[in-house]
């Protein structure tokens, strides 16, 4: 025969018979907590979002500065190379003008050194057989020196032959100044002939 379990009398007092797991005071501090884990969450996801959009606008700004970085590096970097170029050309020049100088001054040298007038009439053929080599010589090395001055790029300077007259332009200041003189010269002389021609026609047809 089964026995019957005691009969188990309800708590009258919940705080008893449950504890303080669903107090009032319990619930309220569940709720806060609740609450305030949400507000943590929500300002959580306002930071994260606050952040992406500044790594964004980073990034924006990186590709940006980036941008310009490397267009004004790629002008600076022709521009360099092209100065380095120019320096060499200048330097090849520089180079060659020296020794365009030098031989024209060693020239300058020898020719200043034979002194002509001091040479005495005895040995003069002699003298005058050593001395032309070095004239030619020195006449050659200017022609080339000067006739090769198209080349230069940096310098105009060799396009300017020492002792030759340029040819001179036209000079149009000078040109009408001398037709006007001309004009004021003659001018009387054709206003003469002029009247002393009308005066004849008026005599003949009268």
């Amino acid at each position: 025969m089964r026995q019957e379990r005691p009969y188990r009398q309800m708590e009258l007092n919940p705080k008893t018979a449950d504890g303080e797991m669903h107090s009032p005071e319990q619930v309220q501090e569940e709720m806060e907590k609740a609450r305030q884990q949400v507000e943590y969450l929500e300002s959580q996801k306002a930071q994260w979002e606050q952040q992406r959009r500044q790594l964004m606008q980073n990034n924006e700004q990186k590709a940006l500065f980036t941008e310009g970085l490397n267009e004004i590096g790629l002008k600076i970097h022709n521009a360099v190379r092209r100065l380095e170029k120019e320096m060499e050309s200048m330097d090849r020049e520089q180079q060659e003008m020296e020794q365009a100088h030098e031989c024209l001054k060693r020239h300058l040298q020898i020719l200043s050194a034979l002194q002509p007038a001091n040479w005495s009439n005895e040995g003069l053929q002699e003298r005058m057989k050593e001395a032309l080599p070095k004239l030619e010589r020195a006449e050659n090395d200017f022609n080339e020196v000067f006739t090769g001055g198209h080349k230069y790029v940096h310098t105009d300077i060799f396009r300017h032959k020492p002792g030759v007259e340029e040819k001179p332009g036209f000079n149009w200041a000078a040109a009408r100044d001398e037709l006007l003189r001309g004009l004021a010269f003659h001018l009387p002389l054709f206003l003469l002939l002029l009247a002393t021609w009308i005066i004849y026609q008026i005599v003949k047809s009268s």
